[in-house]
């Protein structure tokens, strides 16, 4: 048997909410493809209802693997596994929190073929939006120490001037600093050329710090408009910044700041020198 053309790389961690909307969507997804997609599905030791409907779905579709992992790894070490795991030509990393429209993989198979061509593609991310359709603001320049203080004072306008990303607002496909991992798009000799996700970071900032790896070793990050995905995204460490998930979140930017010496400017990515 041929390799999957894509490997779909998800975690849950007590999903239950979210997980029959997203598996229905992803499989009708598949099933629409004309080409051979896997699901890897890594449980972080969830103790809700989401082993029991992972293994019903995993029963009736040969396609749906399941790994249960026993206790939370965090999303590093989790998604590497099942990056490791996977076959497909390109692995899809997306959040078990989300919905996928018809189309999805179709589309998202087009723009990579397009930009492949060019021999500096890192990553395609997908337009995200809310369940309610609002958009959410997915892609941005790199953060900085300031940039995190304005989001924490609440200082929008001040935080937009320095991170946001007018060709991403406007809906343009454009090059941007990183995007949230919730829906990456990579293919697997990007992975062979830069290496999985740091696993010195539990939780976040990994999509920053993968993305400043893709810049530096000259791969771009393209944000992709023309595909969306409905993100029903919980913003843990924006509920509670001071709890143990935004400490780890805290040590996760501090480590990124030191390792590219982004504290106060941004050295990579097409922002770089603006």
């Amino acid at each position: 048997m041929s390799a999957p053309r894509v490997s779909v790389v998800s975690l849950t961690w007590n999903s239950e909410r979210f997980i029959e909307p997203f598996l229905r969507t992803l499989i009708a997804d598949i099933h629409r493809s004309d080409f051979q997609v896997e699901v890897i599905i890594l449980d972080n030791g969830s103790t809700d209802g989401t082993a029991a409907a992972l293994r019903r779905v995993a029963a009736g579709d040969p396609r749906v693997q399941v790994v249960f992992l026993g206790k939370n790894f965090g999303t590093t070490v989790s998604r590497n596994i099942g990056i490791r795991m996977s076959a497909g030509e390109t692995v899809f990393i997306l959040d078990s929190d989300t919905e996928i429209p018809l189309g999805t993989l179709a589309g998202l198979v087009c723009c990579q073929d397009s930009h492949e061509s060019a021999g500096s593609l890192g990553l395609i991310c997908p337009r995200l939006t809310y369940p309610d359709g609002e958009f959410q603001e997915s892609a941005r320049r790199f953060p900085t120490l300031l940039t995190k203080a304005y989001r924490l004072l609440r200082l929008e306008d001040r935080r937009r001037s320095d991170e946001t990303v007018d060709g991403v607002i406007a809906g343009h496909t454009v090059a941007v600093d990183y995007a949230i991992s919730a829906a990456w798009f990579v293919p697997r000799a990007v992975f062979d050329q830069v290496g999985l996700l740091d696993e010195e970071i539990f939780y976040a900032p990994e999509d920053v710090e993968f993305c400043a790896r893709l810049w530096a070793n000259n791969l771009q990050v393209w944000y992709y408009p023309e595909v969306t995905v409905v993100h029903n995204c919980q913003r843990l460490t924006n509920k509670r910044p001071f709890s143990k998930l935004g400490a780890s979140h805290l040590k996760g930017l501090v480590y990124y700041w030191w390792k590219y010496r982004g504290f106060f400017t941004r050295r990579l990515g097409p922002s770089a020198g603006t």
